[in-house]
This record gives C-alpha cells, sequence and structure tokens, in this order.
C-alpha cells in the first residue's frame, strides 16, 4: 500500500456540516411524505415510488458493475471497484421503501379497486407482495455475499498491517481469518462464483419491478420490452454515477494517482455505448407500438409524447438521455476532461430519473397541470440525500480501492 493509500483511507469524505445538511434533508423529505400522504395520498406514494425505482435501481447498479468488472478481469476498472459497489449501503434503505410500497398498495394501484380482466392471477396482492419481497431479498442477499468477499481481504489487510480498522468491518470481516494470501484466493474465488448469479437475478427482478410498478398502472398497456429496457436504463445510471463518482475520486485521491483521464475516458465510451443501446431499445419498443397501431398500446404513448402537460417532459429526456449524450460524448475530448464527464453523467442521472416520473406519472395524476410542487421536490431531495449518507458511510468504513486486490497491483494505468 502506498502513502497516497494509507493516507487516503484516514481522511474523513464528508465534513460534518455537510453531513448534518444531509440527514436535515433527508428528515424535511420525510417529513414532507408523511404530510402529502395525509393531504394527498396519490402524489406522495407516485412520487416515492418514482425514487424507489431510480434510488433503488442505482444501488442494484454499482455493485451489477463491480460484478461485471469481476468476471471480465478488468485491471482498468479495479480502482474504480469499490466505488462502484457501495450503493449497496442503500439497499437497507431501500428495503424499507419497498415494504412500505407493498403495504400501501391499495393507496397508489389503481387495479387493487378495479381488477383488469384477465391479469388477475398474475395482479393481485399476495403474488405481487411475495415475488417482489422475495426478489429484492434474492438479490440483496447475492449482493452482501459478493461485496463481503470483495471486502474481507482488504479489510484484513490493513489490520495485518497495522492500520486502525472501524469496529463494524472488523466484527463483519475479521472473524476467522486465514491469512493474506489464502483470503485473497478464496475472495477472488467466491466473487467469481456469484458474479454470474448476481447478473442474472438482476435482470430477472429489475425487469419485474418494470412489469409490478411501471405496466401494471395502465389499464391497457402491456410491452414485452419494457423488462429490457427499464434494467438497462438502470445501468446506464449506474455508469453515469460511476463517472461522478470517478471524478470525485480522482480530486480525492490527487490527480493520477489511481483514476487517470485514461480511466475517465473509458468510462466516457462505456456511457456512450448505453448511451446507444437506451436508445435502442426505446426506438424498438416505439416502432413496434406505432407500427402495430392498438389503442390499447398508442394511448401510453400518446399520454406522454403527445398530450400536455407530459410531452414537453419526454423531449426533454430524449434529449437528455440519448441526444445531448450522443453529440457530446463522441468528442474525445470531452471523454477525458473530469468537467466535461461530471456534467454529461449529471445530465444522464437528471434524465433517468425524470424518465421514471415520466411512465409512472401520467398512469396515476389525472389534472391538468404537472404534479410539480414543493411534495415531490422535498421528498426526491429526502430519498437522494439518505442514498449520499448511505454511500459515504460505507465508503468511510472500508478502503476506497481494493488494495488486497492481486489485479490493482497489475493494473496498468492510463
Amino acid at each position: 500500500m502506498t502513502a497516497a493509500d494509507r493516507a487516503m483511507l484516514d481522511r474523513p469524505l464528508l465534513a460534518s456540516r455537510s453531513r448534518r445538511i444531509l440527514l436535515a434533508t433527508a428528515l424535511v423529505g420525510l417529513a414532507a411524505f408523511v404530510v402529502g400522504v395525509m393531504t394527498d395520498a396519490t402524489r406522495a406514494w407516485s412520487v416515492l415510488l418514482v425514487n424507489f425505482l431510480f434510488w433503488s435501481g442505482l444501488g442494484h447498479s454499482g455493485v451489477a458493475f463491480s460484478a461485471i468488472f469481476q468476471i471480465t478481469s478488468a485491471r482498468w476498472a479495479r480502482p474504480l471497484k469499490r466505488v462502484a459497489e457501495a450503493t449497496i449501503a442503500f439497499l437497507p434503505a431501500s428495503a424499507i421503501i419497498l415494504m412500505a410500497l407493498l403495504a400501501s398498495l391499495s393507496a397508489w394501484a389503481p387495479w387493487m379497486h378495479e381488477p383488469i380482466a384477465g391479469r388477475q392471477a398474475w395482479l393481485n396482492a399476495p403474488f405481487l407482495v411475495i415475488r417482489q419481497a422475495l426478489g429484492f431479498l434474492l438479490l440483496g442477499g447475492l449482493s452482501v455475499a459478493y461485496v463481503y468477499a470483495s471486502v474481507r481481504p482488504d479489510v484484513g489487510l490493513l489490520h495485518e498491517s497495522g492500520r486502525s480498522v472501524r469496529p463494524l468491518p472488523a466484527r463483519w470481516c475479521l472473524r476467522d481469518w486465514r491469512g493474506l494470501e489464502a483470503e485473497r484466493q478464496i475472495s477472488q474465488q467466491r466473487q467469481s462464483r456469484l458474479s454470474p448469479a448476481l447478473l442474472i437475478v438482476y435482470g430477472y427482478v429489475l425487469s419485474l419491478q418494470a412489469f409490478d410498478f411501471i405496466m401494471s398502472l395502465d389499464r391497457q398497456w402491456f410491452s414485452a420490452l419494457i423488462g429490457g429496457h427499464f434494467f438497462v436504463g438502470t445501468l446506464y445510471a449506474g455508469v453515469a454515477f460511476l463517472g461522478v463518482a470517478a471524478v470525485g475520486m480522482r480530486g480525492r485521491l490527487g490527480e493520477d494517482v489511481h483514476v487517470s483521464l485514461g480511466h475517465l475516458y473509458d468510462i466516457g465510451r462505456i456511457l456512450l455505448g448505453f448511451c446507444l443501446l437506451w436508445g435502442y431499445l426505446l426506438f424498438s419498443q416505439y416502432l413496434v407500438i406505432w407500427y402495430g397501431d392498438l389503442p390499447e398500446e398508442t394511448s401510453f404513448v400518446a399520454r406522454r409524447t403527445v398530450e400536455m402537460p407530459w410531452a414537453p417532459l419526454s423531449w426533454v429526456v430524449l434529449i437528455g438521455a440519448f441526444a445531448l449524450p450522443f453529440v457530446l460524448l463522441l468528442s474525445r475530448e470531452i471523454k477525458r476532461r473530469p468537467v466535461g464527464l461530471l456534467t454529461i453523467a449529471t445530465i444522464v442521472l437528471g434524465s433517468i430519473w425524470l424518465e421514471r416520473f415520466v411512465l409512472v406519472e401520467p398512469s396515476l395524476w389525472k389534472g391538468e397541470q404537472l404534479p410539480v410542487g414543493p411534495l415531490e421536490i422535498l421528498v426526491t431531495a429526502g430519498v437522494g440525500a439518505l442514498f449520499a449518507l448511505c454511500y459515504i458511510a460505507f465508503l468511510q468504513h472500508v478502503p476506497i480501492l481494493p488494495v488486497a486486490d492481486p489485479l490493482l497491483a497489475s493494473e496498468g494505468g492510463h
């Protein structure tokens, strides 16, 4: 471990004042949601659903990318592995949000009051609660096992080198310690075995969420592609978040210590690839609906792309998630500039959140004006602040770099 690595491990990630601001924002968001449930339950639950789909998906996608790095033996991405998988810290919070949504189906799911003919066998409360809970537990369990295998040798290396280890990771990771070399080998074996299963379950669970939490809200609409489009969009947001984290990590570690301009360039290329894939799936879905010209399919699209007040939002999503990133990421220089990558990644994250909003809200909100006000802003800010607190707390307790990973030392740099 280099001197820069040791210094980095001891520095706080977040100032106390910033932590207090995030905590206050999360509490204000919770209070706004409680007030919203009492005054306008439909808006409160719908915005909570939107934020669950976005932030929980982001929590899963970081671990998924770490698993992708493991499967592909991506040496270049080793410095980014921990900042990717740290999103797992939000999963307990997202589990609580999911339980609240499942316990309050009658408050936001239209089919609870008006069953849809031919779908009762699938859309009934007991079956939906069971499959969503089991899916979340399965994916969460695989994610925890994977991240544990990844973190354990890093914490052990700190302990063996005489560095102080936080009590929680020490209790979690140092039990039955077999020695660094043995733990390294076991860690790599477990991660390699868990990665394929985690990615398969990831695709299944995220597709299931799209079917149950988006498609089921409309009485007529159905699409076989919504599952794939949804989990690819979640991965797209995950790449964008990885870009934001990489720029932040570069600033923390110092330029070119571990995260070079070449790393940012590689993330930019992956971001461009997911931009194209997201756009392809969106067009494929639209093309089938346009060609079939069935009222039960076209009404869903028309409400979001033609009718006011939703049409402008859909165009913002298309520009922010596809057109703008596609054009800008063609530039080699923009991908290599921290400010450029950070700006594009932030736009993509905002656009994917807005896409979740456009997918959910028009099915539940029947007013003439957009359901955007203090309730939506405060709840979204609150969940986002909670995500940031969980993410930073995880990185504060474990090494930001996978210091015991054998591929980190062999990473050739850029």
